[in-house]
C-alpha cells in the first residue's frame, strides 16, 4: 500500500500537454498510441493529451461491436465505429465533449488521482458536484449521473489513463447509438459494457459551461503540479516527419481485420435458424440445415447475417 499512496501522491518536475485539432477519432487514436510508444517520459516527463472527435462509438479492445452497439443506426446517421487499444467498455463521443489521455511511467499510474484532479478543479471553478467513483468514473451528483468513464493500456512500463467527459450531448443519440438489437442473438465472453443506471452532462447543471472552459480549467489544474509545463497545439497528427509510424497505426484502426476481425470468438443465432460460430470474425462452424449453411463458411460474418 506504500507504493500505491506513493504513486498516486508523488509529483515529477516536468510535463507535456497536446492539444489535438483533429477530430477524426482514427487519427487521435493513432496519435495517442504514437504518444503512447514515443513520448519520451524521462526528458519530457508525462504527458496530458486533449482531444474531442465527431459522433463516433468506442467499443474496447475485447467487445464485440455487434451487441456494443446500434449498427443500422450508426450507419444510417453517418456516426463513426472504432476499436481502440485499451480494455474497458463502450463509449460514445461528440464535439461537445472532450477526452483526456493521462500518460506516465506504470509505476506513477493512477487513475484515481487524474479523476480527484478533474473533480476537484471543476467543482471549485464552476460549482458541480463531481464525485470520482471506486469504479473510476465520475458522478455527477445529485442523482449519480455518469458524465465520465474511463479506461487504460499498460505496456513496456508504462501506462495511459484516459477518460470522455460529457459537456453536453443528445442523450437521445447517444442512448440509440448505444442500443443494439442483436443482444439475444449472440453468445460470446466477450467483456461487456455495464449499462450506467442515469447518464448526465455538466451543462445541465451550468447552461453557460462549454468545452473550451472545461478544458482550460483541467489543464490548468494539471499544469500546476508540475515545475515546468510545455504546451504543443498539434494541427496534423498524421504528419509523418514528426510522427513516424502513426500512419500505420491509423490505417490498422480503420481496417476490418482490427474493428471486426479481432472480436473475441462467439456463436450468433440467424434469423434462418442456424447457429454460426465466429473466430477472428470469420464463420469457422455452422449448425442447422438451412440450405444456406455450407455456404457460410469460410465467410466475414457481418451485420447482414443477423437482420431479419
Amino acid at each position: 500500500m506504500r507504493f500505491l499512496s506513493s504513486s498516486c501522491n508523488a509529483l515529477a518536475r516536468g510535463a507535456t500537454v497536446y492539444l489535438s485539432r483533429s477530430t477524426c477519432i482514427f487519427e487521435n487514436l493513432a496519435f495517442e498510441e504514437w504518444l503512447f510508444r514515443n513520448h519520451d517520459l524521462a526528458a519530457k516527463g508525462e504527458a496530458l493529451l486533449v482531444w474531442s472527435n465527431r459522433p463516433t462509438i468506442v467499443i474496447g479492445r475485447h467487445q464485440n461491436p455487434w451487441i456494443e452497439a446500434n449498427l443500422p443506426y450508426l450507419q444510417e446517421h453517418g456516426i463513426a465505429l472504432v476499436r481502440r487499444h485499451s480494455g474497458g467498455g463502450t463509449v460514445y463521443h461528440d464535439l461537445d465533449n472532450v477526452n483526456f489521455s493521462f500518460l506516465t511511467e506504470h509505476a506513477r499510474h493512477c487513475r484515481p488521482r487524474n479523476l480527484r484532479l478533474i473533480a476537484a478543479a471543476l467543482n471549485k471553478e464552476f460549482g458541480f458536484n463531481l464525485t470520482p467513483t471506486k469504479r473510476d468514473d465520475i458522478l455527477l451528483q445529485p442523482n449519480d449521473r455518469k458524465v465520465s468513464g474511463t479506461a487504460a493500456r499498460i505496456a513496456r512500463n508504462r501506462a495511459y489513463h484516459h477518460l470522455t467527459l460529457l459537456v453536453n450531448v443528445d442523450l437521445r443519440t447517444l442512448s440509440a447509438s448505444l442500443r443494439s438489437s442483436y443482444l439475444d442473438k449472440i453468445e460470446t465472453n466477450a467483456t461487456r459494457s455495464t449499462v450506467a443506471a442515469r447518464v448526465g452532462y455538466l451543462r445541465q447543471d451550468r447552461k453557460d459551461i462549454d468545452k473550451d472552459r472545461v478544458v482550460e480549467t483541467v489543464v490548468r489544474a494539471f499544469s500546476e503540479q508540475f515545475e515546468a509545463v510545455e504546451s504543443r497545439i498539434v494541427e496534423n497528427v498524421l504528419d509523418q516527419h514528426r510522427f513516424p509510424g502513426v500512419v500505420e497505426t491509423y490505417d490498422e484502426l480503420r481496417g476490418w481485420q482490427w474493428l471486426f476481425g479481432h472480436t473475441p470468438k462467439f456463436t450468433a443465432s440467424l434469423p434462418s435458424g442456424v447457429s454460426v460460430t465466429v473466430e477472428k470474425g470469420i464463420i469457422t462452424s455452422v449448425e442447422g440445415a438451412a440450405v444456406e449453411s455450407k455456404s457460410l463458411l469460410g465467410q466475414r460474418f457481418c451485420q447482414k447475417m443477423l437482420a431479419v
